[in-house]
């Protein structure tokens, strides 16, 4: 094989591979409006059962998921316009409210957006992450008694039903493992 048809047959190889290189934990973050690639199984299991509405407290925070919404078009209002985002043919927005406040008289870190899984049955659905959208829910550190508001928007089939959507919060902080599913009222584990 002469040095021509090696490096030929050596770049067919690499472009054909370059589309083979994803992983089973795309995140999204690089989609059009966050959206994931895939889902995973997960069923209920441990952690506190909460409704929405109801707060859970861990050390320091004071955290609040309201009940979900679903929309085809998500509207926020940025630099005093009016924006839409768009869901897209055959999808929808689940829109679940999150209130986070620091308790504690120092800084502290709220939770973070990668932290919750929004779930149906057992596919998981993981939170845009799209940073474009102002109302969106973003945690980070923040000074005494500070709040965050916003949404955490999930991008689901337009099929999924809100009734049964249901929130898992879990993180690991310096206080120990929290695990927290938020859910319906007339929802069951």
């Amino acid at each position: 094989m002469n040095r021509r048809t090696f490096l030929t047959t050596a770049a067919l190889a690499t472009t054909g591979l370059a589309g083979c290189s994803s992983t089973s934990t795309d995140s999204g973050d690089n989609k059009p409006g966050g959206q994931p690639t895939k889902t995973t199984a997960a069923k209920q299991s441990g952690g506190q059962r909460l409704a929405f509405g109801e707060t859970f407290e861990l050390p320091q925070v004071r955290l609040t998921l309201e009940t979900p919404r679903a929309t085809s078009r998500y509207t926020y209002t940025e630099d005093g316009e009016k924006q839409t985002a768009e869901a897209g043919e055959g999808k929808q927005w689940v829109v679940v409210p999150v209130r986070t406040v620091n308790t504690t008289d120092r800084t502290v870190r709220l939770p973070l957006t990668l932290n919750f899984k929004g779930v149906v049955n057992e596919r998981v659905f993981h939170p845009g992450r799209n940073k474009s959208v102002p109302a969106k829910y973003i945690g980070g550190k923040v000074d005494s008694g500070e709040s965050r508001e916003g949404d955490v928007m999930f991008l689901t089939p337009a099929d999924v039903s809100v009734d049964e959507f249901r929130i898992r919060y879990k993180e690991k902080r310096s206080s120990g493992s929290h695990e927290v599913w938020w859910q319906g009222s007339g929802q069951s584990d």
